[in-house]
């Protein structure tokens, strides 16, 4: 945080657009909270997509910084079916001692796998023939129909109120009381926003998510049955 810190004054004395690397949502968060306390508003963040999770905070006109973006999305073009994961693609680009910050969210296809790769690690990527045992060609020409669907299974039940914990405990099974004490001890990114408390309230198309335990949707709110419990649909993302 220090560090994003020390971006965002240097950018704001030098009337350039300046960049971190890639964030996770913990650490955009974490961030985010910092830069707003110091009364630093001049700043968004981009990830190459819509929903992308790694993002970079940018700091600056929000057009300019739009218009030099410092990654740029690589497209691995793979035989079809070729059987390669999330793992393999991070696992080929890190043995080439590139660190994760300068990559971005790794989405995976059939026959097209995009990369948002910082400009610095570019001419390392753009050089790559094989991930793992499988040969692929490189090329940077990302489209829309590239980002994937997200795929999702629907958990409907009922629950004694909208608090977090209990919404939570539906979503992974798990009582009440092991919630709380999972919200207490590890967080849960709401919608982009860390919290700790249970009993948080959340509404129909919040998100959110527990690190090691999955991402999920408040995908709908129903009425109430005979004994006042409220109908839901929680979507748990693959």
């Amino acid at each position: 945080m220090r560090h994003i810190l020390d971006i965002a004054k240097r950018s704001e004395q030098s009337y350039k657009p300046l960049y971190s690397a890639f964030l996770d949502e913990r650490q955009l968060e974490m961030c985010r909270s910092a830069l707003i306390s110091e009364c630093f508003g001049d700043f968004c963040a981009f990830g190459g997509y819509p929903d992308a999770e790694r993002q970079v905070l940018a700091f600056g006109d929000p057009d300019l910084c739009e218009a030099q973006l410092p990654f740029k999305a690589v497209v691995f073009n793979c035989p079809e079916n070729s059987g390669l994961n999330h793992r393999d693609f991070l696992g080929g680009l890190m043995s080439l001692g590139i660190k994760r910050e300068m990559l971005g969210d790794i989405l995976v296809g059939s026959r097209r796998t995009v990369v948002f790769v910082m400009d610095t690690a570019l001419p390392l990527v753009r050089g790559i023939d094989k991930i793992g045992r499988c040969g692929v060609r490189v090329t940077e020409d990302f489209t829309e129909a590239d980002i994937p669907v997200q795929e999702y299974d629907e958990i409907r039940s009922t629950v004694a109120s909208l608090r977090l914990d209990a919404v939570l405990a539906t979503a992974l099974r798990f009582s009440r009381e092991k919630t709380a004490d999972l919200i207490k001890s590890k967080g849960v990114l709401l919608n982009r926003v860390m919290t700790f408390s249970p009993a948080e309230k959340i509404s129909q198309g919040d998100r959110f998510s527990v690190r090691g335990f999955g991402k999920f949707e408040l995908y709908e709110v129903g009425g109430q049955s005979k004994k006042d419990r409220v109908f839901i649909t929680i979507r748990k993302f693959r």
